[in-house]
């Protein structure tokens, strides 16, 4: 009969913190590898946040939305929308140029949305949309009461 003999205590030891060191610099570098990927208006769209804190409707075809920055770096609100929401119909935009959209941290925007076409009708549901030069979005629903 033949004896086999295992490999001995100490080697699979430093075999199992081979494999383990191994295993940690590989999710390193994938970990930096991804954080470094991660840059530029990807980057700075993550650390954009803003809310739309109320809507004020003056009449049919005018309203005012109010959006605030809740984030901690400036952002520039380059559109707002008004919407059906029945319909997802566009019923008026306000483009914002230059810096006239521009939000610090804290600060709150009023933007006015006129012309709606076709007016609001008494009763329906709304929805304000703000979107940031960099995508970011703010969303908030409304019902014209007349």
């Amino acid at each position: 009969m033949k004896v086999r003999k295992a490999i001995s205590p100490v080697i699979a030891t430093l075999l199992l913190i081979l494999i383990a060191v191994a295993a940690s610099i590989l999710v390193y570098v994938w970990v930096t590898g991804y954080a470094s990927s991660v840059t530029g208006a990807e980057a700075t769209q993550l650390q954009e946040r803003i809310k739309i804190d109320a809507v004020g409707i003056t009449n049919a075809t005018n309203v005012t939305v109010y959006v605030r920055n809740i984030g901690e770096i400036e952002v520039n609100v380059t559109d707002v929308y008004i919407i059906d929401s029945q319909t997802s119909q566009i019923l008026g935009r306000t483009h914002l140029t230059g810096n006239s959209g521009v939000i610090a941290p804290g600060s709150v925007l009023s933007v006015v949305v006129d012309n709606l076409s076709p007016a609001m009708s008494t009763g329906k549901t709304y929805i304000a949309k703000a979107v940031t030069a960099n995508g970011v979005e703010a969303t908030q629903t409304f019902v014209y009461r007349g």
